[in-house]
């Protein structure tokens, strides 16, 4: 049995994929599985880990159709033989080459079903490891090597950065949501909070890549967001996690332009249910945005081409004909 098992999901990450491998193949813990899930690329990505695969046997690459990294990482869950499992993305690397042995060993002295250090970040301009954060990403630190109490901890971000014990996410039937954004904080609540503590490294266990990709939004993603941050409201509300509950809050703010940008039914539907959770909610989110969704609704406007009138109400396009003596010429 691995020690660990490396879960990549991957998908068109041509330009990142030999640095992220490297960052893996070339750990001072040797006795690793590393389990590639192609997510359906069209790109050189699974020219590239099939490659890899020749010449390191302790690489593994499945192929799938084109079904998400949710798909992809718990799929590498069920495929994974190792005690612990971590999951890395294709164009993110390890920082140092001992990352998998501390947390192997961190895990494996102190008894734990998780054990974690700290969040960086880098640009490809600049090789430069950062970690840098502000009040509401302190989570991403820690002061010193000690077993935390989740109870104390709360954060939602920055499961990269972990190893865990592969049977107790198994079970405790501990997998990512299919969600298309805002997946992977879900998990991670879960997953601390039926490990009730963790091991802490004062140590930068992964870097992330910034600034070389854009998210592309719309309203499923926008939606999809919503709900994993619904799934932390009440992940919070269920165990009295009164900081979790308002980094869910400050999720929601740190998104809302997109919020507005995508506002559908659904949206609101969503939003209506976490201000069940946290007051803040509804006595600001849902009531700005239920007033601007009603008057999206009972808005007309009337658009003019040279043949015709367009008449938008209650979210219907009318198409009216214009008459000869209406007509511009």
């Amino acid at each position: 049995m691995p020690k660990v098992s490396v879960i990549i999901p991957v998908y068109n990450v041509e330009r990142y994929l030999r640095e992220c491998l490297d960052s893996i193949i070339n750990q001072t813990l040797e006795d690793i599985e590393i389990i590639c899930i192609n997510d359906g690329s069209t790109d050189n990505s699974l020219e590239i880990l099939c490659e890899y695969e020749k010449k390191d046997n302790r690489i593994i690459v499945f192929n799938q159709e084109n079904k998400g990294v949710s798909t992809a990482r718990n799929n590498g869950i069920k495929l994974a033989k190792g005690e612990f499992v971590c999951f890395i993305d294709p164009d993110d690397k390890y920082p140092t080459q001992d990352v998998l042995a501390v947390l192997y060993h961190g895990a494996i002295k102190n008894n734990v079903l998780i054990c974690g250090g700290e969040f960086s970040h880098f640009t490809n301009n600049a090789d430069v490891l950062e970690k840098e954060y502000q009040d509401s990403f302190l989570g991403y630190l820690f002061e010193k090597n000690e077993i935390i109490e989740y109870k104390d901890y709360q954060f939602d971000y920055g499961y990269h950065r972990f190893v865990y014990d592969r049977e107790f996410l198994l079970e405790n039937e501990i997998f990512y949501p299919l969600y298309k954004r805002f997946q992977d904080p879900p998990f991670f609540v879960n997953a601390m909070i039926k490990a009730k503590r963790f091991y802490a490294l004062d140590k930068i266990t992964y870097a992330y890549r910034i600034g070389h990709n854009t998210v592309k939004w719309n309203t499923e993603k926008t939606n999809h967001m919503l709900m994993g941050i619904l799934d932390n409201m009440k992940y919070a509300h269920e165990y009295n996690l009164s900081k979790l509950n308002e980094y869910s809050y400050i999720r929601l703010e740190q998104h809302l332009s997109y919020v507005r940008s995508y506002l559908n039914f659904r949206s609101y539907k969503i939003i209506k249910k976490m201000s069940k959770y946290n007051p803040k909610v509804k006595s600001f989110v849902y009531k700005q945005f239920i007033k601007k969704y009603i008057q999206n609704i009972f808005s007309v406007k009337n658009n003019t081409t040279k043949t015709h009138k367009i008449i938008t109400i209650l979210g219907l396009k009318i198409k009216i004909k214009r008459g000869k003596n209406n007509t511009k010429s």
